[in-house]
């Protein structure tokens, strides 16, 4: 690995502690900033109630891919990139995209905004499901070149 991908790599991982940050505080100061957020609107608690449910399910899936984006940038550290640990990270990041996609759909059917979350989490599913296939197939390939003398 040359200097470059390695310091890419940490850099990465640096950003993905400072989401998982990040996401600690939005956990802890959604309820105030949604029911601040909502409060002019006649349907207020329907509405905060509403998308902090949605909010605090979507964090299930955004943790689990905070700590696979973690362990798939450590992967790539320790050189370990065509592997069928990597194309099961990407597989489970693709996956948390779509349960995102799924609750923000839900979710919209009472605010009409987080129809737009639902599709900016479904293409970035369709995104990761493309490199899931280009890395199963590259993983594959240098299984069989690895069997060939």
């Amino acid at each position: 690995m040359n200097y470059t991908s390695l310091k890419s790599a940490k850099l990465t991982l640096a950003i993905d502690y400072i989401f998982c940050v990040v996401l600690t505080g939005l956990m802890v100061f959604a309820y105030p900033f949604f029911n601040w957020f909502f409060c002019m609107r006649p349907d207020a608690k329907l509405l905060t109630v509403s998308v902090l449910v949605a909010f605090y399910i979507c964090c299930i899936p955004a943790w689990t891919a905070l700590v696979s984006i973690a362990k798939l940038m450590k992967n790539i550290m320790n050189e370990e990139v065509f592997t069928e640990k990597t194309v099961f990270l990407i597989r489970l990041l693709s996956w948390c995209c779509a349960a995102v996609s799924f609750v923000c759909f839900a979710a919209g059917f009472i605010y009409k905004p987080l129809w737009f979350v639902t599709l900016a989490a479904a293409f970035m599913m369709l995104i990761l499901r493309v490199l899931k296939s280009v890395m199963a197939k590259a993983t594959e390939m240098k299984n069989e070149n690895e069997l060939t003398i």
